[in-house]
């Protein structure tokens, strides 16, 4: 048991310092070099070169003692900066993920919905383009032109304040719409039953997400140092550029996937709760399940008449 423990601790520890005490150690390396050039000095090796020359030269720099008060101390600070961060995920994500009742957010909720609706206009317009030209390639190619911008919008009808909302909303509309599956329901039990190697590819998909809210996070903690050392805005553009990017992509990835497990595992997870469901399947077991998953008490009413 205790060589078992000793291998978890290293292994934590390495995790640690790699999630929150590097990027930490830069992130404190930047801020004092920020607040030592400034927007004055923002490319110049003066200040901080004579900054570093007095600390070398100060009495007490030779004593181990404080070194080993330095070390502590920057090492504390890397460690706050990274924490910092990881609250800043936790807020990003709540953004993310955000179902757009507050004010603000149904604001942006209403405006990514009238895009979406003219991105839907858009789309008819071009299909009745392509009918009228009996199927011409011009007229195609702008269809599906239409077809593409409307879907990188959002696949249903935009109803979340971000894209990644809606790109996940839009799977509970879609299995919802095909098979009278309430997900949000469904999800918990259908977790239970699908195999190993599924679940794995899901947990990467999900792991792929935090860590990109975690680089959000860096980022929106570079943009304050931005306010005394403008070239900080140069990193903190990137990190959260480069977070959006990867956003995208694993949320993409997660969406099919929970997509392609209900169109799996629907049928088995229909059939383990005792209903019959002959062949794929349908609305109407769709239906019946989610009743009792949900336990609506409208359908047992009649259990205690």
């Amino acid at each position: 048991m205790s060589v078992v423990l000793a291998e978890l601790g290293r292994q934590l520890a390495g995790r640690w310092a790699t999630l929150l005490l590097l990027p930490g150690a830069f992130y404190v390396c930047t801020a004092a070099v920020a607040v030592l050039l400034g927007h004055g000095h923002a490319f110049e090796l003066g200040p901080l070169t004579a900054w570093l020359d007095s600390v070398a030269a100060a009495p007490a720099s030779g004593r181990f003692g404080t070194v080993l008060i330095g070390a502590a101390a920057f090492t504390a600070a890397a460690a706050a900066a990274g924490l910092g961060a990881s609250a800043a995920a936790r807020l990003v994500e709540r953004v993310w993920w955000a179902s757009g009742e507050e004010p603000v957010l149904r604001r942006l909720t209403a405006r990514r919905r009238r895009r979406w609706e003219r991105a839907e206009a858009a789309v008819a317009e071009a299909v009745r383009e392509f009918a009228a030209s009996g199927g011409g390639p011009e007229a195609g190619r702008r269809l599906r032109s239409a077809i593409v911008r409307r879907d990188a919008m959002s696949p249903e009808p935009a109803a979340r304040p971000t894209w990644i909302g809606d790109r996940l909303h839009a799977v509970d509309q879609r299995v919802h719409a095909s098979y009278h599956l309430d997900l949000s329901a469904a999800w918990p039990r259908l977790w239970l039953l699908m195999p190993d190697a599924a679940r794995a590819e899901l947990v990467k998909a999900m792991a792929a997400c935090t860590a990109a809210a975690r680089l959000a996070g860096w980022g929106a903690l570079y943009l304050p140092l931005a306010l005394v050392w403008w070239p900080a805005a140069l990193p903190a553009a990137g990190v959260l550029l480069t977070a959006r990017h990867r956003i995208r992509d694993a949320v993409a990835v997660q969406a099919d996937l929970v997509e392609a497990a209900v169109d799996l595992y629907g049928r088995d997870l229909i059939v383990q709760l005792g209903l019959e469901c002959e062949g794929p399947l349908t609305r109407e077991a769709g239906a019946r399940a989610t009743s009792l998953m949900r336990k609506d008490r409208t359908d047992r009413s009649h259990l205690h008449g």
